[in-house]
């Protein structure tokens, strides 16, 4: 059973944004039966008092709007990759070593993709190698899996869990609107903006470890599978 840490509160100063009324508004507003005066407020959660400092994974879990986004910003801003439009994605990486370990780490397991440039790449494969590049202390993510299927993002979840906490790697935050997910990342703790809590770290019921209990399952196989065809 979940449990819950602290429960969050609202900010008392809301963000505002602001457009300018036209007719496509008013045309809208006619159609929809409603009213909008040209702003837009929003209300964020406050950051919790009772996070840790040290921490393995933190997951920040919630549908679109929740205020996920808001709150990640707390954690340090989003490393964004540049690409050499000349090189391979293998080529990218300290060292060859670094590099098969990091994308192994992400499920990026489709080899011949390795050698390609970003550009040419699916939008499965650059979010992946975007996020080989990223995983590091401090890291945070925001969109986590949102453009593969949820196959692939479950087996990438454990590929990155098991690839954090077995290395010198600490702090990173993740966000994302897909719960699904959150069991198999085995975060220390979760903030839910849904319900506005943040809750203890998911882990399996019977608390036996994810390479245990994939061995025992075969999921890791199907997942592989997955990935590389």
């Amino acid at each position: 059973m979940e449990k819950v840490i602290e429960k969050l509160t609202r900010e008392s100063e809301p963000l505002i944004s602001s457009v300018s009324r036209d007719e496509f508004i008013t045309a809208s507003e006619k159609a929809f039966d409603c009213v909008f005066d040209g702003i837009s407020k929003f209300y964020p959660w406050k950051m919790p008092s009772k996070l840790p400092s040290k921490f393995k994974i933190g997951v920040i879990v919630g549908s679109s709007g929740s205020g996920k986004s808001t709150l990640l910003k707390n954690f340090g801003l989003e490393e964004q990759p540049i690409w050499d439009p000349t090189k391979s994605i293998i080529s990218h990486f300290e060292s060859p070593d670094d590099g098969i370990n990091r994308l192994g780490s992400v499920g990026f397991n489709t080899i011949p993709s390795w050698y390609k440039p970003y550009s040419v790449l699916s939008n499965g494969e650059k979010f992946r190698a975007d996020l080989a590049r990223k995983v590091k202390s401090g890291a945070v993510i925001d969109e986590y899996t949102s453009v593969v299927d949820r196959t692939v993002a479950k087996a990438a979840s454990i590929a990155l869990s098991r690839y954090i906490k077995t290395n010198d790697i600490e702090n990173v935050v993740i966000s994302t609107c897909h719960h699904d997910i959150v069991e198999w990342l085995e975060p220390d703790w979760v903030l839910n903006t849904d319900t506005g809590e943040l809750l203890h770290g998911f882990f399996l019921s019977d608390h036996k470890s994810l390479s245990k209990y994939i061995e025992q399952t075969m999921i890791a196989g199907e997942c592989l599978k997955t990935i590389t065809i």
